[in-house]
């Protein structure tokens, strides 16, 4: 595994050209299988962060099961904000709790034994669902076996699963969107060519994206975080939320300080004077705050860090998921997250 040396250099990298990735192949059986693909493999790993173009900057990360993966902060403009807006919409469409097309597909997957065979797994409404999930029978089938095979079918044991994907309804409405002032969407791919589609808004123009088209446009875009500057000394951080699809596969998990490390490192290097980052994290972010940084780096106000922690550690164990108070952290040690994640 290579880590490169930090560099000093500020001049902007011209960006290769490579091809949009929105027209790729995303069928239900292929969601698990382009997830994992190539995983097994050692890959190094970049962690000095480049501007390519005004406003956007990329590296590269690991994910703790293992995945490399492409990572890019850039600026929100009149041409992106559109593309943005509607995959937070649409995001928040398909994890809504108790109303979604993605609830009543995991509600109604049931796991049946036959006679001395294998546990399968068995989802009745496909009538009802198929223009949401705009799927063939094959796919929904498929669909459903793999909701079952990673621990989504309505049970009981399964209740954490199922709960972070209705948790993702909160980052996709809270991610801040604006061309007015310096806000920026911090996001990881599977693929380093991807881009926001533009064909989606046409897509989407008359109706709600279905999730097979969710997926075939946004499938590569695995967690992503809203970034501005609210001050000459800060910037805030607000709305993270994973792709449903990549929740789904169970692959590429533990990118939140990942993610969060990267929008230090860029800072760091190209924007100096901004010193801490600021956000409201839901508890369940608290405990990875609060388990990746040292107490040191970080303060949560009203909280210790060992208060911060009991109390990020005590709503996992009861299933509730409650924001935080304002967590200040040094940019400096996200800086220092970033740069040692791979290696360790």
């Amino acid at each position: 595994m290579v880590v490169t040396q930090r560099g000093t250099a500020k001049q902007t990298e011209p960006a290769s050209g490579v091809p949009e990735s929105a027209n790729m192949a995303h069928t239900p059986p292929a969601l698990a299988a382009r997830g994992v693909a190539g995983s097994g493999e050692t890959q190094s790993i970049n962690t000095e962060p480049r501007m390519i173009a005004e406003g956007v900057f990329i590296g590269e990360g690991r994910a703790k099961s293992g995945e490399k993966v492409f990572l890019k902060m850039e600026r929100v403009t009149e041409a992106n904000m559109p593309l943005w807006e509607q995959y937070c919409r649409t995001t928040a469409q398909l994890t809504l709790h108790g109303r979604s097309a993605l609830t009543y597909a995991m509600r109604g997957t049931k796991a049946v034994t036959d006679a001395n065979g294998p546990v399968r797994f068995v989802n009745e409404q496909y009538e009802d669902l198929a223009d949401r999930l705009g799927q063939t029978r094959e796919e929904f089938d498929d669909f459903i076996k793999l909701l079952g095979k990673n621990g989504f079918a309505w049970e009981p044991k399964n209740k954490p699963r199922i709960a972070s994907v209705h948790n993702i309804h909160a980052g996709a409405t809270h991610l801040a969107l604006d061309t007015a002032s310096e806000h920026y969407v911090v996001y990881a791919s599977k693929t380093a060519d991807f881009q926001m589609p533009r064909d989606s808004v046409a897509a989407g123009a008359s109706r709600p994206l279905t999730f097979k088209e969710y997926i075939r446009f946004f499938g590569d875009l695995l967690i992503c975080v809203g970034v501005n500057f609210p001050d000459a000394t800060s910037i805030h951080s607000k709305g993270m939320f994973r792709n449903p699809g990549s929740v789904i596969e169970n692959t590429h998990k533990g990118l939140s300080m990942v993610l969060r490390g990267f929008s230090g490192a860029v800072t760091q290097k190209y924007f100096p004077d901004r010193r801490v980052l600021s956000c409201k994290p839901l508890s369940s972010m608290q405990y990875m705050i609060s388990c990746s940084l040292r107490s040191e780096d970080y303060r949560v106000e009203g909280r210790t860090h060992e208060e911060a922690l009991s109390n990020a550690e005590e709503s996992m164990r009861e299933g509730h998921v409650f924001e935080m108070p304002r967590n200040i952290i040094k940019i400096s040690a996200l800086d220092r997250l970033y740069r040692s994640h791979a290696s360790t």
